[in-house]
């Protein structure tokens, strides 16, 4: 038997192997069912991905051993909905023989009914039946019912599951869906930096049989090893003595991956507090920039952190913001965090819960059109594309963004009185020169690696012009504030040539940047009462989706660069000067 789930979880294997790579860099926050825990959390795989799972159990005592995998295939067949399939195999060794075989086949669904609000925590819904197939199966079919409450509490989480498990009166217990109820609190943390969730977990459970209630422990940890492969770890041990199988080890690798397009969905209502997380666009080029430019994709992870940061010690703590921002969290991203940053993306839910609990349409509409940014890098980072070919596929990305209206910014320029001349504007750049300064450095390095990418001819050249812009935003930060870009780097100014090809995606980061200094200001300007920031924070960003109100002209964006003082003050041109 054993023989036959390794041949499964091989095969299985390698249709992942051969299959282009396309999630996030998130998915060890996802606590998966039995994965290292009984406990899951209250989220979904994305929309458009679609997950391998290969797990592996042990569960040892003095009377019976059981080896067992469980594949799964997990899919985000629409926001916050998944559906999948389970395939059960098991080895049990007891006083009495082996015994061997498939132990229910089954598939669930699973849906997510809100996010976290202000005060309440994220709840969703799985349902889950098995068939009576198999050795090790119930005699009749099953289903599970499983309610799921996740609240965020910074670094921490907090997780509540129930589940009812319905099955006939007079059938035999099977392996799979053993006992008719469980109940479970756990407890994890996040190491966004080595991109680690540790996890605890205290499950009660139905011993089936007629026994007593079973309690057991367990801990694990979930670890991404790359942008797609996550290993997990646990182990459990029951707390009463005359425990079948006392102790419980778990290890198993999942992986990630897109299938196609999402396709356009309507902007939610006013408030909605469903995450509707999206996958990347399916592709080869995925990863690309950074496997070949690490130390400018590093820099973006902690770039996050810094967005996140702002935006929670605005909201949390506007008393001691100024000091802590100016002093505390600029020395820590300057001198720790950019200069040794984290492999993979950070996850902004554990730097700024709160914040993301008023404004997570903000959060959702800036990790969007981050993804966009990636994505770009990624299609010119391709040496295997020809140049017409990245062209077109930056043009595709662009099309898949706006697609998703609801939290797409327009790819029309919206006029510079948006963020400079509404009555909350400029206050937090008067403020906070030195955290300010830092995310316009940000902004022209994001914009001004284009640059290179397109107009270097060979991947020497193109890492050579990479180096070099890197060293031009470390210059600006060795100096703070005094190098820093004294306006809004604009697109179109400094990445020219990016914005010649590619001026709908070039407008897009504009906006999305008047955007980031909007939100500061209205975070940290008190004309704005605390009561009334998360409205007129949304309020903001409906105005951003708009393509037809507040434009400037597209002659007027061109000229931005002159209007605002010369591209100097903005931090330069980005690779080759034209």
């Amino acid at each position: 038997m054993r023989r036959i789930i390794m041949a499964v979880l091989c095969a299985v294997g390698g249709v992942v192997a051969i299959t282009s790579p396309a999630a996030g860099q998130l998915d060890y926050r996802n606590l998966d069912d039995g994965r290292p825990l009984w406990t899951e959390d209250a989220w979904p795989v994305e929309r458009r991905a679609l997950e391998f799972l290969f797990p592996y159990s042990l569960g040892w005592g003095r009377l019976v051993t059981l080896h067992s995998s469980q594949p799964e295939l997990a899919w985000g067949a629409w926001d916050n909905f998944m559906l999948g399939a389970k395939l059960p195999l098991a080895v049990v060794r007891g006083s009495s023989g082996n015994e061997a075989g498939v132990a229910g086949p089954g598939a669930f669904l699973f849906y997510n009914l809100r996010g976290e609000g202000r005060s309440l925590p994220a709840l969703a819904v799985r349902a889950e039946g098995h068939l009576p197939l198999g050795k090790l199966a119930h005699d009749d079919p099953t289903l599970t019912l499983k309610g799921i409450a996740t609240r965020t509490l910074g670094r921490e989480r907090v997780h509540l599951n129930a589940a009812w498990t319905a099955v006939g009166a007079d059938a035999d217990d099977g392996l799979e869906g053993e006992g008719r109820w469980a109940a479970s609190i756990a407890v994890d943390r996040t190491l966004y930096r080595t991109s680690t969730l540790l996890a605890a977990e205290l499950l009660a459970q139905d011993a089936g049989r007629g026994a007593p209630a079973s309690l057991r422990a367990a801990v694990g940890l979930r670890r991404q090893m790359s942008p797609t492969l996550v290993l997990d770890l646990g182990m459990s041990r029951a707390l009463q003595k005359d425990a079948d199988q006392p102790w419980g080890l778990t290890i198993g690798l999942s992986r990630a991956l897109g299938v196609g397009r999402g396709g356009r969905t309507d902007r939610p209502a006013a408030g909605q507090t469903t995450r509707a997380e999206w996958h990347y666009l399916p592709g080869a080029f995925n990863w690309q920039f950074a496997a070949r430019y690490p130390e400018a994709a590093g820099l973006f992870n902690a770039f996050d952190y810094g967005h996140a940061v702002l935006y929670e010690r605005l909201w949390t703590d506007p008393a001691t913001a100024p000091a802590l921002l100016e002093t505390t969290e600029f020395e820590f991203l300057t001198r720790d965090l950019l200069v040794r940053p984290p492999r993979f993306a950070v996850a902004e839910d554990v730097i700024e819960p709160t914040y993301a609990r008023i404004a997570l349409e903000a959060k959702q509409m800036f990790h969007w059109a981050h993804l966009l940014h990636r994505q770009l890098y990624d299609a010119y980072a391709d040496e295997r594309l020809s140049r017409p070919e990245q062209h077109a596929l930056v043009e595709r990305l662009t099309d898949d963004y706006l697609s998703r209206n609801q939290l797409a910014f327009t790819d029309q320029p919206k006029a510079m009185e948006l963020m400079d001349e509404q009555p909350f504007s400029q206050y937090f750049r008067r403020q906070y020169p030195k955290m300010n300064g830092l995310i316009w450095a940000y902004h022209w390095l994001q914009v001004g690696l284009y640059e290179p990418l397109m107009q270097e001819p060979t991947p020497a050249a193109k890492k050579a012009g990479i180096a070099d812009a890197l060293s031009r935003f470390w210059a600006m930060a060795d100096s703070a504030p005094a190098r820093f870009p004294s306006v809004m780097p604009m697109t179109s100014a400094v990445a020219p040539t990016f914005s010649a090809a590619h001026p709908r995606a070039a407008i897009i980061f504009d906006n999305l940047h008047m955007m980031h200094d909007i939100i500061s200001d209205i975070l940290a300007n008190p004309i704005v009462a605390r009561a009334d920031k998360p409205d007129l924070i949304r309020a903001q960003l409906a105005e951003f989706r708009n393509p037809e109100t507040n434009l400037m002209g597209i002659d007027h964006w061109w000229m931005m660069a002159a209007m605002m003082g010369g591209v100097e003050r903005m931090g330069g041109v980005a690779g080759r000067k034209k």
